[in-house]
């Protein structure tokens, strides 16, 4: 403990020593120890008719959930179409742009 000039005390904390702390590398198993492993064995394979039904089940969803999509009518369709082609335009502008001043830059420092 430190007293300060107006009588107060302070508390120290202790300082905490560096630990050495090294990484524990994870060993992969050997050659051996592989072998020697199980295999595990997966379960027999669907019969045909489950897959397709299993197949037929999924479009069926996909199907319901596309006819839940708020789809885009043509003229909002048209505008986020034109967003997108002037974001991308000025995008490209903007790196062409960073390129050609970097590219001027570097070249007077490199003559």
């Amino acid at each position: 403990m430190a007293e300060t000039n107006n009588g107060s005390v302070l508390e120290q904390e202790p300082k905490k020593k560096k630990e050495n702390v090294k990484k524990v590398k994870e060993d992969k198993p050997t050659k051996d120890q592989v072998k020697k492993m199980p295999v595990k064995k997966d379960a027999a394979p669907p019969a045909k008719g489950e897959t397709v039904n299993k197949i037929k089940k999924f479009l069926r969803g996909a199907w319901v959930e596309l006819k839940k999509v708020n789809w885009p009518n043509r003229q909002q369709l048209i505008a986020y179409t034109v967003v997108v082609l002037v974001a991308v335009v000025l995008v490209g502008a903007l790196i062409w742009i960073a390129d050609s001043i970097l590219s001027t830059i570097l070249s007077k420092i490199i003559k």
